[in-house]
């Protein structure tokens, strides 16, 4: 009997990466995924554990997939049982096995725990993952694919499933390499696929938990990156976004004259086909530089920069554990702009997305005004706010001079009324600008006629300046006669070349041509 399971996902794109891979595991042992939870089997909630609000929205996700379908065996997966799941294996009844985010390969392990009277298949040997072999619950941990960072090598090793109150199965694998594999079911917007570089974050600073979710850095193969890419592209895919807790660590283990970053674009370049790579987060404090002179001589890396700076106050970014200042961070988006304005690009101006965290420990109102000063000196088109999560184990945690929560709030909102004011400004600038937008679907309309359905259609994409999820979008006019930039109907997943015509919010408005 086929046993069909439904993946509830949270978290951001290097967690949606692992649901993927989790798609890609189960189904190779024989699993079938549904789209109606009342059918399922088994209900994997792959959870975010990074701040209060998320944590709270995975728990709920859980109760509420226990009252909803008694039937099913509920499993929590991700961020959230990596971090809690000592915890939760001998009080969080609702959830009836509990599945780290390191080793994603060894789910069949606990999944032979969960449903004894199944027998599930063995993994294959796959490129980029790690095998199992043997017998059923015998991990290999030597895949010639995986090239741990030296520090991960002090990482735990394999642990065995381990019985939890009731009888229920907890399993947390290694932090060991970067999990990857098939990924039969991408659950972002057609023909843009994540593209996950590296795993877990030696950075440490002082607010944030990821060291403590994700373990220490690793860096995925090379090749094996570059292989990946290059079958999306003969399958058809337009958009790659480069993803990881920080992408300028990448094989940077040694010192070297090149980064590893820039070793990575310059295989990528090699790749034959119309595409396009966005960069999605990169550290301030080392920030690759050599990186520009690869992305500004190939159009096909989008000069849009994902860099979190987090506080514009020089004394807040020192409490932060971070190396640099207003100055310098500055100092770092003008030699960005500076690049592709020097090279001429097709796109006019480099993109900045930034995001500041409020109410950190000690932050004054001083502190504060700097930030705000920074936001308005930078001129970022993107940025986000956040007010400051205590998080426990980390160092911030324990800093004195906590801020008031509701004080943290306000700053948030006064922060992000501000960047809506440039975005709208720095957006307008883009009216009459023609340019390829990636369509993400096609919106239906209510028409008096055939005739009108024909002439008047709305679909919703995104320009090269906008990331998937994150920023606004491109609202596009067309007839069902107009084509895409490969003679086909238009429909998601299309490339269509436009006329933005108009400024609607933080979304554009644009006209099919």
């Amino acid at each position: 009997m086929t046993r069909r399971f439904f993946l509830d996902q949270h978290g951001c794109a290097k967690n949606q990466v692992d649901g993927e891979l989790l798609i890609g595991i189960l189904t190779d042992n024989g699993w079938q995924k549904t789209a109606e939870p009342e059918k399922a089997d088994l209900i994997i909630i792959n959870s975010c554990g990074f701040i209060e609000p998320a944590k709270r929205e995975s728990i709920e996700a859980v109760i509420t997939a226990r009252a909803a379908y008694p039937q099913a065996k509920i499993l929590l997966a991700g961020c959230l049982a990596e971090r809690y799941g000592d915890i939760f294996k001998t009080g969080f009844e609702e959830a009836d096995a509990f599945f780290g985010n390191g080793d994603l390969s060894q789910l069949p392990v606990l999944i032979d725990r969960l449903f004894p009277d199944t027998l599930q298949a063995e993994l294959l040997p796959a490129n980029d993952r790690p095998a199992v072999s043997g017998h059923k619950k015998t991990i290999a941990v030597t895949a010639p694919s995986i090239s741990p960072h030296p520090a991960a090598q002090k990482s735990e090793c394999y642990q065995p499933v381990q019985p939890a109150v009731h009888g229920r199965p907890f399993l947390k694998p290694a932090q060991r390499g970067v999990c990857c594999g098939p990924r039969p079911e991408l659950l972002n917007f057609p023909r843009s696929a994540f593209i996950k570089i590296t795993e877990g974050c030696n950075n440490c600073c002082s607010f944030c938990a990821i060291p403590l979710i994700r373990g220490a850095v690793r860096s995925r193969p090379m090749d094996g990156i570059v292989n990946e890419i290059r079958e999306f592209v003969q399958k058809g895919y337009k958009e790659f976004n480069l993803i990881g807790q920080d992408l300028a660590v990448y094989e940077a283990a040694a010192p070297q004259e090149v980064s590893g970053l820039a070793q990575l674009l310059h295989a990528i370049s090699g790749i034959t086909g119309k595409f396009s790579v966005r960069l999605l987060y990169i550290h301030p404090d080392h920030f690759p530089l050599d990186i520009l002179p690869i992305m500004t001589a190939d159009s096909r890396f989008l000069p849009y920069f994902d860099i979190p700076f987090q506080s514009g106050s020089d004394p807040i970014i020192r409490a932060m554990n971070r190396c640099g200042s207003a100055e310098t961070y500055l100092k770092l988006i003008e030699n960005i702009r500076a690049a592709f304005r020097t090279a001429e690009s097709p796109y006019g101006e480099a993109v900045i997305r930034t995001t500041f965290l409020t109410g950190f420990p000690g932050e004054t109102q001083a502190d504060f005004e700097r930030t705000a000063a920074f936001l308005q000196a930078a001129r970022s088109l993107w940025s986000g706010a956040f007010a400051y999560s205590r998080e426990e184990g980390t160092k911030a945690a324990d800093m004195k001079k906590q801020v008031p929560a509701k004080i943290a709030e306000q700053r948030k909102t006064a922060l992000n009324e501000l960047q809506l004011k440039i975005t709208e400004q720095k957006l307008a600038a883009f009216c009459g600008l023609e340019t390829d937008a990636l369509i993400e679907e096609i919106i239906p309309q209510e028409h008096n006629s055939e005739e009108e359905t024909a002439q008047s259609c709305i679909a919703l994409g995104r320009a090269w300046f906008q990331a998937p999820e994150v920023d606004g979008a491109v609202v596009v006019n067309f007839s069902q006669a107009q084509k895409d930039s490969e003679g086909q109907p238009i429909t998601a997943g299309s490339l269509v070349r436009v006329r933005i015509i108009a400024l609607r919010g933080i979304d554009l408005e644009a006209d099919a041509l």
